[in-house]
């Protein structure tokens, strides 16, 4: 089943918030040039906004689990533990107020078809990808 179109426009102007100093916050369709700078800060060329609290839009304890296990099995490396992400906590927030703000994850260095087939593994029904050089961009999953 399509993305209903009123969603689809929540998702685009939504504002989506990096839990960091100073804070991050950023729009689909538009470049950020502080994400620009975490980015090059990391040394990636790639990075996904992934919400962890919902699954299609209803709140689920299981999507967080499910994003724990995702996360720390991507941090392990053989017998040594490396960090293969970077991981910045935050949220998505409709800038009126008419819904709750969604905890979400910025993982830095994700390729988008890993990125996307995390989402659908959360069953969300979109995630932001972002490559470096472009602006933030609504990836429909659904």
């Amino acid at each position: 089943m399509p993305l209903d179109p009123d969603l689809r426009a929540a998702y685009e102007r939504a504002e989506y918030v990096v839990y960091a100093s100073p804070g991050v916050q950023f729009r689909i369709g538009e470049p950020s040039d502080v994400i620009e700078a975490m980015m090059a800060m990391n040394r990636v060329r790639t990075a996904a906004f992934v919400s962890s609290a919902t699954n299609r839009g209803v709140a689920s304890p299981e999507n967080e689990r499910r994003l724990a296990d995702f996360l720390l099995k991507n941090q392990l490396d053989g017998p040594q533990v490396t960090v293969k992400y970077r991981v910045y906590q935050g949220e998505g927030r409709d800038p009126q107020g008419a819904w709750k703000a969604e905890p979400s994850v910025l993982i830095m260095g994700i390729a988008r078809a890993e990125a996307e087939a995390l989402g659908r593994r959360l069953d969300q029904n979109a995630i932001v990808f972002i490559e470096r050089g472009g602006a933030p961009e609504l990836v429909v999953l659904v």
